[in-house]
């Protein structure tokens, strides 16, 4: 090849780069940074354990013993969507006799109960935040057995997507000849699984 073809190509060339697309340029201006992965505390289908301290509060009787005491229990719970769930619970506290002073005399009252739960979960950088309510009913046992329905509200903190602290308020409104109502607050810790 002579020369001048050489040259021609050659020029040919370097025209047909100046004629292609140009290259794309991203200014800082225009780069976004990825989002950040944000942890998710509730998930929409969960189950979890807790493990609670429990002050029982009233002024009348199951049967022959009264319900004031402090005590303790254990639950479970299972969330089939993100809002909606169900819980079971046991918790034993110890009751006195009303014809002997409180300390003289002291006889365990159990309650087991199920309740629905309706939560409204909230999620923040570090933790997250669901207030709930809940109702359902159980059963009371001393040297008498009381049935009862409850309603109640709390809050759940979660520290981590599997641990959380919660604390609760209920009034059960036990059956009975005499009107045995009593007010339980809980506070507790919740194992996510």
């Amino acid at each position: 090849m002579n020369k001048v073809t050489l040259s021609a190509l050659a020029a040919f060339a370097v025209a047909g780069s100046a004629f292609a697309s140009p290259a794309t340029v991203v200014s800082s201006k225009d780069f976004k940074q990825p989002a950040a992965i944000q942890q998710q505390f509730f998930q929409d289908t969960e189950f979890a354990l807790d493990a609670f301290y429990s002050y029982n509060d009233a002024n009348q009787r199951i049967g022959q013993y009264f319900v004031d005491g402090s005590g303790g229990g254990v639950g479970a719970n299972f969330f089939f969507k993100r809002y909606l769930g169900v819980g079971v619970e046991g918790n034993w506290w110890n009751g006195s006799q009303p014809d002997l002073p409180k300390s003289s005399h002291k006889e365990v009252v159990s309650q087991v109960s199920a309740n629905a739960i309706l939560r409204y979960p909230m999620e923040f950088a570090s933790f997250g935040l669901a207030p709930y309510l809940f109702g359902g009913g159980g059963v009371a046992f001393s040297d008498q057995n009381c049935g009862f329905p409850d309603v109640g509200a709390g809050v759940e903190v979660r520290v981590t997507p599997r641990v959380g602290l919660f604390a609760d308020w209920r009034w059960n409104f036990m059956s009975g000849a005499e009107r045995n109502d009593v007010n339980t607050t809980r506070a507790g810790v919740r194992f996510v699984f």
